[in-house]
C-alpha cells in the first residue's frame, strides 16, 4: 500500500485499536495468579522466575538485560521472591561480586503453574488465529516491527 492511499480514517481508526489493546496488556501485566495457599504473584514476579527456571538468565545484571528494566527494578523483585520463598541467593564462589539465583522448590512449583497457564494461553490464541492464513500472520509480524520503529522515532525526539 502506497502512503497516498491510506487515510486519515484508517490512521485513526488503527490508533483507537492500539490504545485499546495496549490498555487491555497493561490491565493483563497487574493481573496476578494463584499459585497455591492462596498465594498471589504479578507478572514481574512470574517474569523472572521463568527467565531463572528456563535457565536463560541468573544474574540481576543478566535479568535486566533479558526483561529491558533496571537492575534496580529487578533486586526490587528478586528481593520479594527471596522474602516470599520463591528464589535463593547465593555469592559466585568464582566471582564473589556475583549473585547467582535459583529457584526454591517454592519457585519451580510455580514455574510449573505458569508454564502450564502459558501453554494454555498460547494453545488458545493459536485456536483464536485460526482464521488466519500463515501469510497474514507473517505480514503482520512484519508490521510490527515497523509500527514500534515510528513509536521509537517519537521517544528519542521527546528526550
Amino acid at each position: 500500500m502506497k502512503p497516498d492511499e491510506i487515510t486519515h480514517e484508517t490512521i485513526f481508526k488503527m490508533m483507537v485499536q492500539f490504545r485499546r489493546i495496549t490498555k487491555k496488556f497493561n490491565e493483563l501485566e497487574k493481573m496476578s495468579i494463584d499459585v497455591g495457599n492462596g498465594e498471589k504473584l504479578y507478572p514481574s514476579e512470574f517474569h523472572v522466575i521463568v527467565a531463572v527456571g528456563s535457565g536463560y538468565e541468573n544474574t540481576v545484571t543478566g535479568l535486566s538485560r533479558r526483561l529491558e528494566i533496571t537492575k534496580g527494578a529487578v533486586s526490587q523483585v528478586v528481593n520479594k521472591l527471596q522474602d516470599k520463598g520463591f528464589i535463593n541467593k547465593e555469592r559466585n564462589k568464582d566471582y564473589g561480586k556475583e549473585i547467582i539465583l535459583s529457584l526454591t522448590e517454592k519457585g519451580q512449583n510455580a514455574f510449573k503453574i505458569q508454564d502450564n497457564f502459558h501453554k494454555k494461553m498460547e494453545w488458545e490464541f493459536i485456536n483464536h488465529l485460526e482464521m488466519f492464513t500463515p501469510e497474514q500472520i507473517d505480514s503482520f509480524l512484519h508490521i510490527l516491527p515497523k509500527i514500534e520503529e515510528y513509536i521509537d522515532t517519537f521517544l528519542k525526539n521527546k528526550k
